[in-house]
């Protein structure tokens, strides 16, 4: 008679037959908050240290909220395991509260600097209509959230970390790595519970608890949103708890992930939710490093969730933390990066990102290290055009402490007329603190260069100083020279419109540029470009590089990619500086 009773009335609370199907399936009693009066009691379950269950004292205050915009509970905790945990921590989001031995809701929200033994519970039936993907409603209470844990980053690692993550919300503690206690620890209602973004050499997720399960493996836990990106892919763990540390704002629980056990698919304002034994798509990613000062090497080999948002800086930060442990010193230098992401587009198809380069900064080389890595990732998650999936993620990084930076003061070819085939050009560098030293390249002369003088510009992949020297000089000759009619020509009889980007811009446009860009350890040669000329085509790529300055970044884009003839040399120092060389060409 008992059990007819509570099936009519949770069918009249819920409205929703699907709830009511998920609740006998889980075996669990539900108490709806039109039930629930002030005064009445009951208890709640967490886990305050290892994995073993506890209980705390609970009395309902009184609810809060409309059908319409959604309930809070409101109840004062208690009791002895309240007192040993400095109150309602971070970390106990989650945690199952009974009334009259019914399930009424999740310990969820709070209020900063207020007594911690007060809070919010988000309701039950509120929590399961996440299997339905109930739109998310808006809260002004701040979630009992847990912060970040992560193990195996140096401190340097996690400051840079907490700079990427700021912008989510997101701070995180460095703790100690997984304990074999957490092999058989299983999900149930009031254990603890990771979302893990990071999972093997480095680990990165938040700690909560479970609220609800069911008979086939699915979980509710939190009581509020993680990040509250709807649907979602994070690594489910089991977890274990240090403790739970007092804090002037609010305690909140120390601990580590376990064992990944399943996937969590959705993320919304009343919670998250997860089924065990189901697998999240990964990005798998392989960083090397090498320091060159004292031979010591460091490698990370992890897993990353697929989240779009989060990708660029998790990659960073695996990136950054494996750099600081190889190097393990403050201060600048200069490494090289070596690395491939290989992915797969919607439309695209098949994408595969190489790049290496170096760099130095006299303050912190690792920030620097992988700048060109986050374009590419986030070039990919984040890109107008396609739905990328990255496959594969490996990097390759040397440091040294040492400035491996010279400059170009000079560049000389020979002074006879020559007719075609390898131009010999010398190159004169200062190098840090060094004395000078010379480079000769062999300069491949285009085969249709016509006879005469041939205008070279010698650079640096990373200069930028020729191209404000480029534009000043166009702007103020073009206006001046068209009017004159004038045909100074590029030197090569061809149009060189091919310079200058076009406007209509493809996603394709945009892997091979970042492929084909100028390393900051090779010198660039190539033809000067020109702009007095008054053929039709090449007005139009003198407009293309106008003195507007939404024109004005097309026109330095252009100049950075050069013409066809364009030819580069790799050397093992960054390069800075330019110089311009003119060869008498003879008629063949």
């Amino acid at each position: 008679m008992r059990c007819f009773k509570w099936k009519r009335l949770l069918v009249l609370t819920l409205g929703c037959l699907v709830a009511a199907v998920s609740l006998v399936s889980a075996a669990i009693p539900t108490i709806a908050v039109e039930e629930l009066k002030p005064g009445m009691k009951g208890y709640g379950k967490t886990v305050i240290q290892g994995a073993d269950i506890e209980t705390f004292d609970v009395e309902v205050l009184g609810v809060t909220g409309t059908e319409t915009g959604g309930y809070n509970i409101l109840i004062k905790a208690s009791g002895p395991l309240l007192k040993e945990s400095g109150g309602i921590a971070q970390g106990m989001s989650g945690s199952p509260v009974y009334i009259d031995g019914r399930l009424a809701g999740a310990v969820a929200y709070g209020q900063a600097f207020s007594d911690p033994n007060y809070c919010f519970l988000t309701p039950i039936n509120e929590m399961l209509r996440l299997f339905d993907e109930t739109d998310p409603r808006p809260s002004v209470f701040l979630p009992k959230s847990t912060p970040l844990m992560v193990s195996g980053f140096t401190a340097d690692g996690v400051a840079h970390l907490n700079e990427n993550l700021s912008p989510f919300g997101l701070t995180s503690y460095a703790v100690p790595g997984g304990t074999e206690q957490l092999d058989n620890v299983k999900l149930e209602p009031g254990s603890s519970v990771g979302v893990s973004m990071v999972r093997g050499d480095m680990v990165i997720g938040a700690i909560g608890t479970v609220t609800w399960t069911d008979d086939e493996g699915r979980i509710l836990a939190f009581g509020h949103p993680f990040l509250q990106h709807g649907d979602s892919n994070y690594f489910m763990t089991n977890a274990w708890i240090f403790a739970s540390v007092p804090n002037i704002q609010s305690a909140f629980k120390v601990g580590t992930l376990g064992k990944t056990l399943g996937r969590i698919s959705q993320d919304r304002l009343s919670g998250i939710a997860g089924k065990e034994g189901e697998n999240a798509p990964i990005i798998p990613m392989y960083v090397s490093v090498t320091d060159k000062d004292r031979g010591l090497h460091k490698s990370s080999n992890v897993q990353l969730i697929t989240d779009e948002d989060l990708v660029p800086s998790l990659v960073d930060g695996v990136t950054y933390n494996t750099v600081s442990m190889a190097k393990d010193r403050k201060g600048g230098g200069t490494s090289r990066i070596r690395f491939t992401i290989t992915a797969q587009g919607e439309k695209e198809g098949p994408i595969r990102l190489r790049r290496e380069n170096m760099f130095y900064s006299a303050s912190d080389i690792g920030k620097l290290t992988d700048s060109e890595l986050n374009v590419a990732t986030d070039m990919l998650m984040n890109n107008r055009f396609d739905k990328v999936t990255i496959q594969d993620i490996n990097v390759d990084v040397e440091t040294t402490s040492s400035c491996e930076v010279a400059e170009m003061v000079g560049a000389s070819a020979p002074l006879t007329a020559v007719q075609g085939g390898n131009l010999p050009i010398t190159l004169t560098f200062k190098p840090y603190r060094s004395e000078e030293i010379t480079r000769t390249i062999n300069f491949k002369i285009p085969d249709k260069q016509p006879a005469g003088p041939m205008n070279l510009i010698v650079r640096s992949g990373n200069a930028t100083t020729w191209i404000s020297k480029a534009l000043a000089k166009r702007n103020s000759r073009n206006g001046a020279n068209t009017a004159q009619g004038q045909d100074a020509g590029d030197g090569t009889g061809e149009d060189d419109s091919a310079m200058f980007q076009s406007s209509q811009r493809q996603f394709k446009d945009f892997l091979t540029e970042f492929n084909e860009m100028d390393a900051n350890n090779e010198v660039v040669v190539d033809l000067m470009p020109s702009y007095g000329d008054s053929r039709p085509s090449r007005r139009a790529a003198a407009r293309a590089a106008g003195t507007t300055s939404g024109s004005m970044s097309s026109a330095i884009t252009g100049l950075l990619k050069g013409s066809k003839y364009k030819q580069k040399f790799p050397l093992d120092f960054i390069i800075t500086g330019e110089s311009s060389i003119t060869v008498d060409v003879k008629k063949r």
